[in-house]
């Protein structure tokens, strides 16, 4: 019998019978209340079963430090449904391991690279600087890990395609169950839908909203399956995430968020309408952000620039950027107004142009600039629906 599956029923076990003992023990303990000739038995009994549960427990360990160097056993019932949920199938064998917290974190490094390249995410936060998107000295790839890592059961390695689970991942917990459905959900539209990288960091907002939405729908899905037969509190599952996104800036919660509220019901109206138009969303994605804000929006035109351009800002960041000074309802009938924006560095300094689809919109989009870049080197001019944005170092 291979490593995996003994552990398997060694936990199941282990928790069954160490819970019948403890109960038996207890049971003998009410009973005898006041007979002191019972007590040395009792006593005996209780080592005897703390024996026996330390002895079980050393072997889990031993188990699951073999685990480290192989495969995790993936329960049957939680393939089926991830298969069935998806209307898709594994064209690899679904494969998660346990891994060490250095292992998680430099996991969450190389996806950052992978969607970043190598000092991409120093780019971008340079560029949010100078904007006024997030404060200085933000570190971001700080911040990016910290959300990552805290509270996180598992990983999915993009580079490899593997699910990375924590040491301390529980398969006998329904809510650490619904993560590894999460992170199956991932693997399966991984496999299905491959992609080898992202031609900037908007396109990459887009395709992670899209797929990190759809597993956190997968994953509502078979929790409240679970718990409409079982008494389950998953609800508050995420509480130190959220505290450790609301020490940080409006703009970075918003977009770590993206994916669970706007990625997720995305995925949902489109899984809700049929399973065929569930698929397309994976087959043919949006390169957008704009479409995940706004269903009903057009997606935004592809970017046509007489010169290189080095990334975007996005229907996304955008909206970041105007929400905390114009207000939501302002700031989203501008954006239902985007067209479509790009920035380059020519000598160092910034332009960032920004395409609108009415006159009206792009005045109204200047004005609000004018209040919210925070530089005195900068210059902001329309010509017809378009604005560019020039910052100097």
């Amino acid at each position: 019998m291979s490593p995996e599956r003994i552990f398997q029923i060694l936990l199941g076990v282990g928790a069954l019978s160490g819970a019948w003992l403890y109960g038996e023990y207890r049971q003998s303990l009410a009973s005898s209340a006041g007979d002191s000739s019972r007590e040395a038995e009792l006593q005996t009994q209780n080592t005897e079963l703390t024996v026996e549960l330390d002895e079980l427990r050393d072997e889990i360990a031993q188990l699951r430090s073999l685990l480290k160097n192989g495969p995790y056993p993936i329960p049957d019932d939680l393939i089926s449904f991830v298969e069935t949920d998806n209307g898709l199938i594994f064209t690899e064998a679904p494969h998660a391991q346990i891994a060490s917290p250095n292992k998680l974190r430099n996991t969450a490094e190389r996806n950052i690279e992978f969607a970043y390249g190598k000092d991409g995410i120093e780019k971008e936060e340079f560029i949010f600087e100078r904007i006024g998107l997030i404060p200085p000295h933000a570190r971001l790839r700080v911040q990016w890990i910290a959300a990552e890592m805290t509270e996180a059961k598992g990983l999915f390695d993009l580079t490899s395609g593997k699910i990375l689970l924590s040491e301390n991942f529980d398969p006998m917990s329904i809510p650490d169950s619904g993560m590894l459905v999460h992170l199956l959900t991932r693997q399966i539209l991984f496999q299905n839908f491959p992609v080898q990288g992202f031609s900037d960091s908007e396109e990459w907002r887009a395709w992670q909203g899209i797929h990190r939405g759809a597993a956190a729908a997968a994953q509502a899905r078979y929790l409240k399956r679970r718990s409409a037969s079982e008494e389950v509190d998953w609800e508050d599952a995420a509480e130190e995430r959220e505290t450790l996104l609301n020490s940080l800036s409006p703009a970075f919660q918003g977009f770590a968020n993206f994916p669970y509220l706007e990625g997720h019901d995305y995925a949902k109206l489109a899984y809700l309408k049929s399973r065929d138009a569930y698929r397309e969303i994976f087959k043919s994605p949006v390169r957008s952000t704009l479409p995940l804000l706004y269903p009903n929006a057009e997606e935004a035109a592809l970017i046509k620039s007489a010169v290189p351009h080095d990334g975007q800002i996005g229907a996304l960041g955008l909206r970041l950027l105007l929400d905390p000074h114009l207000g939501n309802e302002t700031s989203s009938e501008l954006i239902l107004q985007y067209s479509n924006d790009y920035y380059h560095e020519p000598d160092e300094a910034l332009v960032w142009v920004i395409e609108m689809k009415t006159t009206e919109a792009a005045t109204h989009l200047k004005k609000a600039l004018l209040k919210i870049i925070p530089s005195e080197n900068h210059k902001i001019t329309q010509e017809g629906t378009g604005i560019r944005v020039t910052i100097q170092p």
